[in-house]
């Protein structure tokens, strides 16, 4: 994961995995390398999520939050 990634940064990077996937842009030698990164931003992307409702629970806790 590079230094000082974010959320909108990390999804992005997701979007164009699967759009690179979907064209079928990715050579099979390719696709174990991009899936493992997309796993990769994914996860930073469940984790930041997972932080961010908390952060809002904390400053709002009488409210549901839906993402």
């Amino acid at each position: 994961m590079s230094k000082k990634l974010n959320y909108d940064q990390a999804f992005a990077e997701l979007n164009y995995i699967l759009q690179k996937i979907q064209s079928e842009d990715v050579g099979l030698e390719e696709l174990s390398t991009t899936l493992k990164r997309a796993n990769e931003l994914a996860e930073f992307c469940r984790i930041r999520l997972r932080n961010i409702e908390e952060d809002i629970q904390k400053i709002h806790p009488d409210q549901p939050i839906e993402f």
